[in-house]
């Protein structure tokens, strides 16, 4: 993870003092308040950074996971096609060709 933002260690280094000095003046019985409130803050602290940081990208499909899915389209295209060739026509029939590379094309791009 990275490193803190100079502003936002300096005023967790304040907070974190004037919780000491705090603790100091009113004794330990107020302890898990004050630990209740730095964890909160720092817990607020973290969400923001897992905010900020950049979204890890999908792996794209390897050439062992491309393959089945092309012969899966081999299989299931070719009763496919000649269900909506002779259903629609030619338009089914382009419908149907364009599915099967719009799929194939999907696998091989990495999202």
């Amino acid at each position: 993870m990275s490193s803190l933002q100079p502003s936002n260690d300096q005023d967790l280094q304040r907070e974190l003092q004037a919780t000491l000095a705090a603790r100091h003046e009113l004794g330990p019985e107020y302890d898990e308040h004050f630990i209740n409130q730095l964890t909160e803050r720092l817990t607020q602290q973290v969400r923001e950074e897992l905010a900020k940081a950049p979204k890890p990208r999908r792996a794209p499909l390897g050439p062992e996971q491309r393959l089945p899915i092309a012969i899966c389209s081999l299989i299931f295209g070719i009763p496919l096609v000649a269900i909506a060739a002779a259903t629609a026509g030619t338009t089914g029939l382009v419908v149907a060709f364009l599915a099967l590379i719009l799929i194939n094309i999907a696998a091989g791009i990495s999202w």
